[in-house]
């Protein structure tokens, strides 16, 4: 029994494997000297031992789970693989297994493990499967399948890569030989299975090429290697080898093939069309070299017949003599109206063929139309490409033939485009002047009459609109001039603030439809007047101011100027064009000043403009001896800016300091305005006239800073209310300042586009109104007279210096508007005036002993021209020469020298200006004559007025006349035959509370009752227009009632005056 026990204890003590004795806890109850030596760990320290300390923590959750095992009941896993790590850190794997130790009694106490040390076979298992791995994965990269074959079973094993070229899933598919063979292309299977066969009788390794037709039927292209393993008789054992996956190589051959085959047909081509001398003997080649060699048979050419229109077969040796059926000529047609390749289906092939029309393009234009014949349905896009190429050669040769032709028209345009681009401009800057004359005279010759300050105001923007106009229309005339760098500029002083506030009353109208704050104002240090050329500066201001109304939405516009640099020479005067609009990209900034380009197509069309604007703008800055630049934040808005080298005037410059700002020094002026820039200019001119200036921007700081000044006994001597503040109006803030103070100071109101009538502004205690954008003299006048209570001396207006009374004028014009015009400005310089209506008129009226002092001659009139007639009248004169001035609404280079050839005196520039024909007329009348007297304008005789139709607005329209028919009678006609539907259109949109719609119809109805002269049907029109923009129509109908009788007075008077 000693010797039992000393055996089972070497026997422990001795194993190759650890004994590892652990209760339902995993904690040790004993572990032999091997285990000590597997854990690193000394026999004593085990007893007691956690195995969940020399566990990592994958190893806990499956110690866990093992504990749980064992005391179920559950046998579990056996032979589990466990990563042990020992106190160093060094990890140890072992394979484990375990049996219960029962007691007497047969219950579990305690479990025994048997621990294997496997750490180096455990590696060299992980380098197996790695090596594995890297195999399957360069057979992967090189399409590289493995397989073996056992002949005595026929069973084949098949790599995983080998599964994936037979599109296959290892597993669901039984490799046999004969299953092999089944997946040979049919045409490929007798030869690998013979080459398979032979070295099976006499050799020990084969390889073999060919195709294998997939499950989903690809075909996919392999090439095998094998070999062969014997028996000790020589009997073939087994087969092993590869299979790899070529069809990428085998395709590409075949590309390369097919495109060298391909090359060498386009070079046979390239020589073929380098050498035909046209398109016909380049066609025939092209049929020649495609038939039979390219998958191509040539039908037929086709042309477009030019008596007919129809296309009509070629007369060419092609294959066949027979034309095509309709739907290929169909196909033709479609193929040369489109300029596209054309296909259809071969209507008389049973196998797969498809006719391709291609035409052949010189530019655009379809030469011919080449059909062919392809053995594809439909040819594939690379064939297709061929053919174009081929086409391509055909194309250059039609080119080469028509080239020197071409050349030749080319140049024949281009001298015949340059001459009627002369004819263009000349006959253009006729046909624009001669309206503009009529426009900018009828216009002077109103500001002659008696104009109360409003109707002045009016009257002079749009004096300046129109001249701003006419300067654009010679800008662009002279387009040809700046690109050629012929263009001259004027250097003669100018007031600098009249060519900024010419500007701004162009801008406006515009910018106060759209609710835009327009503010336009040159810094105090800018002087009064500069030398240079206003109307170029002029047009630069209303360009870029234009561009910044147009692309602004909201907000406001800011134009203005300060000196930045001086010297004895002159000064650069830097002008800042500010907006709140779209702002400009980076991206859209490119080639922004170039002819016709805007920041963005889509806003030529929303936005309108011809592009030239900007371009124009560098052109004439540049000849102005400054800089334009740009710079903006998209969403923000846009500065475009420029500098202008002017000189210093010749003439006295006004005295602005002293004498001028005396009245204002020291005057305490409240400026209340919400918009910052215009607070801000408003303020430094103020300044600039030696006020003290408060400027807020609410009605709530402006009570309370006149509240205070009235406390402190140093009110305001005038307050500057904008109308149109954010909460409280100015017309509000007015009557509370009224009503807030003892001695409220004189009160000016700025208005933007919201006319105030003079009820509402007295009711208001308003002392004068101003409209923005502010002219400078208008501001200065209204406050010396608010302040002292008298306006500066002013130099009267409508005095001039004339010629002589009794100078007898004869105007020869064929313009019933210009002849209107003439008339009126020699006869306000106190001229006797005749008019004949073309040039043989005129030769008959100056026939002998005429009488007439001097003749103004238009250019261009029917029957006989200016230039004629001025000869006609020169070779009848005798001793007297009657003086003859040209007044031509041509301003190209070289007329005035055209007409002083033709024996022409002078020369005028429509639209005629007053004081140019006043000094021309000076000139020519003889000395004798001459007055210096100043002779003022007389007065006219106040029109007849009636109170429902305008009669001026009648005798107007009436003077203008179309086919017959005057302007009046047809806007008379016109109006009655819809005024009755456009009053129900507004009561059934009151009886609708739509608002919106009684606006829009108003408004309508205002337009075209003031245009015709109904002023009570316009006035009531426009107080519903404006009561329906608040939204509602509520309360509105005694409106329409009293618009409805404006209507019946109205048309009344219609009535009568059509009568």
């Amino acid at each position: 029994m000693h010797d039992t026990g000393s055996l089972h204890r070497s026997i422990v003590e001795q194993s190759p494997d650890g004994l590892w004795i652990l209760d339902a806890e995993g904690r040790t109850l004993f572990g032999n000297a091997r285990l000590a030596t597997i854990l690193g760990r000394r026999e004593p320290e085990l007893v007691g031992l956690l195995c969940a300390d020399v566990l990592d923590d994958d190893g806990r959750v499956q110690l866990a789970a093992h504990l749980d095992d064992m005391r179920s009941g559950h046998p579990g896993q056996q032979n589990l693989e466990a990563l042990m790590l020992r106190p160093d850190g060094t990890p140890v794997w072992v394979l484990v297994s375990w049996t219960p130790l029962r007691d007497p009694d047969g219950e579990v106490r305690s479990w025994l493990h048997r621990i294997s040390e496997y750490t180096q076979r455990k590696l060299l298992l992980d380098t197996l499967q790695d090596r594995e791995h890297q195999l399957a994965a360069a057979q992967s990269l090189a399409h590289l399948g493995s397989w073996e074959w056992t002949v005595g079973t026929d069973t084949i094993w098949w790599s995983d890569e080998l599964y994936r070229i037979y599109g296959l899933v290892a597993g669901e598919f039984a490799a046999t030989y004969d299953t092999f063979l089944d997946f040979l292309h049919p045409e490929d299977r007798p030869r690998v299975e013979e080459t398979i066969r032979a070295c099976f009788a006499q050799g020990d390794d084969f390889a073999w090429e060919g195709r294998i037709v997939r499950q989903d039927g690809e075909h996919r292209w392999l090439r095998g290697l094998g070999i062969v393993h014997r028996g000790l008789d020589g009997a073939p054992l087994r087969m092993n080898g590869t299979a790899q996956d070529i069809t990428d190589l085998i395709r590409a051959d075949q590309v390369a093939a097919e495109a060298t085959r391909r090359l060498h047909l386009l070079q046979q081509m390239a020589e073929a069309a380098n050498s035909s001398s046209n398109l016909a003997e380049a066609l025939e080649s092209a049929a020649g070299t495609l038939t039979g060699n390219s998958g191509w048979d040539p039908i037929c050419v086709m042309v477009r017949d030019e008596a007919t229109g129809d296309l009509v077969p070629l007369a060419l040796p092609l294959q066949s003599d027979t034309w095509l059926p309709e739907p290929d000529l169909a196909l033709a047609e479609r193929c040369c109206t489109s300029g596209t390749v054309q296909l259809a289906p071969a209507p008389t092939r049973e196998d797969t063929h498809t006719v391709v029309a291609v035409p052949v393009l010189v530019g655009e234009e379809c030469v011919c139309v080449i059909q062919l014949l392809a053995d594809e349905v439909p040819p594939d896009e690379e064939s297709q490409e061929l053919i174009l190429q081929i086409v391509d050669q055909l194309s250059r040769v039609a080119e080469r033939e028509r080239n020197a032709e071409e050349l030749a028209a080319a140049r024949d345009a281009a001298m015949e485009a340059s001459r009627l681009k002369s004819e263009f401009l000349a006959t253009m800057s006729h046909e624009i002047r001669t309206p503009m004359n009529g426009v900018i005279g009828l216009n002077d010759l109103l500001l002659r009459t008696d104009l109360d300050d409003r109707q002045r105001r009016l009257a002079e923007a749009l004096r300046g609109a129109g001249l701003t106009l006419l300067g654009l229309i010679n800008d662009i005339l002279d387009l040809s001039k700046i690109e050629s760098g012929k263009l001259e500029l004027e250097a003669e002083d100018i007031d600098i603030r009249s060519v900024f506030e010419q500007t701004a009353a162009v801008l406006a109208g515009p910018a106060h439809e759209k609710g835009l704050e327009l503010v336009v104002a040159c810094h105090p240090d800018v002087p009064v007047l500069v030398s240079g050329d206003s109307v170029r500066l002029g047009q630069i201001l209303t360009n870029l101011g234009s561009n910044a109304v147009k692309f602004t939405d909201s907000g406001e516009v800011a134009i203005q100027a300060r000196v930045v640099e001086e010297d004895d020479d002159g000064l650069v005067l830097r002008v800042e064009v500010n907006d709140t609009g779209l702002g400009i990209s980076e991206a859209e900034r490119v080639g922004l000043f170039d002819a016709f380009t805007q920041a963005d197509r889509s806003t030529t069309r929303q936005h309108g403009g011809t592009g030239l604007g900007l371009a124009i703008s560098q052109q004439l800055v540049h000849a102005l001896g400054g800089e334009i630049g740009l710079e903006s934040t998209p969403g923000e808005g846009s500065t475009f800016w420029f500098t202008a080298r002017l000189g210093h005037a010749r003439s006295d410059q006004p005295d602005q300091v002293s004498a001028s700002t005396y009245p204002l020094r020291g005057r305490r002026i409240l400026v209340v305005d919400d918009n910052t820039t215009s607070r801000t200019v408003l303020r430094e001119q103020l300044v600039a006239w030696q006020g003290s200036v408060v400027a807020v921007a609410t009605a709530e700081e402006a009570l309370a800073q006149a509240l205070s000044a009235a406390a402190a006994r140093l009110p305001f001597d005038v307050v500057l209310l904008d109308l149109t503040l954010d909460a409280v109006d100015g017309l509000a803030l007015a009557a509370r300042l009224r009503a807030s103070l003892d001695s409220p100071p004189p009160l000016l109101l700025l208005t933007r586009d919201q006319p105030v009538s003079e009820s509402q502004a007295r009711a208001a205690g308003i002392t004068a109104t101003l409209t923005k954008p502010i002219k400078h003299s208008d501001l200065y006048d209204a406050l010396l007279l608010a302040v002292v209570g008298e306006a500066p001396a002013r130099a009267p207006r409508h005095t001039r210096s004339a010629p002589p009374m009794g100078v007898s004028v004869l105007v020869v014009e064929d313009n019933a508007v210009n002849q209107l015009v003439a008339t009126g400005l020699l006869e306000s310089l106190g001229c006797r005036v005749e008019v004949a209506g073309n040039g043989v008129e005129a030769v008959d009226r100056l026939e002998g002993e005429h009488g007439f002092d001097v003749v103004l001659m238009d250019c261009r009139m029917p029957l006989l021209d200016g230039y004629d007639a001025t000869r006609a009248i020169r070779a009848r004169e005798s001793d007297m020469r009657v003086p003859i001035i040209a007044m031509t609404a041509s301003a190209l280079e070289g007329e005035r020298e055209r007409c002083l050839a033709a024996g022409m005196d002078d020369f005028l520039t429509k639209p005629v200006d007053p004081p140019q024909l006043a000094r021309a007329i000076f000139r020519w009348v003889p000395a004798t004559r001459s007055s210096s007297t100043p002779v003022a304008e007389s007065d006219s005789s106040a029109p007849t007025v009636d109170p429902v139709l305008d009669l001026e607005r009648v005798e107007m329209l009436t003077e203008l006349v179309k086919d017959g028919v005057t302007f009046f009678e047809r806007t008379r006609l016109s109006f009655l035959s819809r005024i009755d539907l456009t009053l129900a259109e507004i009561r059934t949109a009151v009886a609708d509370s739509d608002a919106e719609r009684a606006m829009a119809s108003a408004h309508q109805l205002k337009g075209s009752a003031l245009n015709l002269g109904l002023t009570q049907v316009g006035a009531a029109a426009a107080a519903i227009e404006a009561y329906a923009e608040t939204g509602s129509v509520e309360g509105i109908g005694s409106l329409v009632d009293g618009l409805a009788q404006a209507v019946v007075a109205g048309v009344d008077a219609l009535v009568r005056v059509g009568t």
